[in-house]
């Protein structure tokens, strides 16, 4: 198995645990939602609309469930390829 098609597939089964820390970050959908619009939004424009903490927030929110679900997805690989199989 290569090391790509093994990306993908740890990708794929690790859906639950995405889910699951998205309940656990942005504690909805709309949280989430919230938090993809202030990352295409400019921080000036949120500055200016009043909502730049809000903006801080939400992109810091947004940047550590991207953090934790692809870390997992490399751990598992790692360890999978390096330790398990050598």
């Amino acid at each position: 198995m290569s090391s790509e098609t093994l990306f993908v597939i740890l990708g794929l089964v690790n859906i639950p645990l995405y889910l699951f820390m998205g309940k656990l970050i942005f504690e909805s959908w709309e949280g989430f939602g919230n938090a993809i619009h202030f990352w295409f939004k400019p921080d000036r424009w949120s500055a200016f609309d009043g909502e730049y903490w809000d903006d801080l927030v939400a992109e810091f929110k947004l940047a550590i469930f991207v953090a934790i679900c692809a870390g997992a997805v490399y751990g598992e690989h790692y360890l999978i390829l390096d330790k398990l199989i050598k």
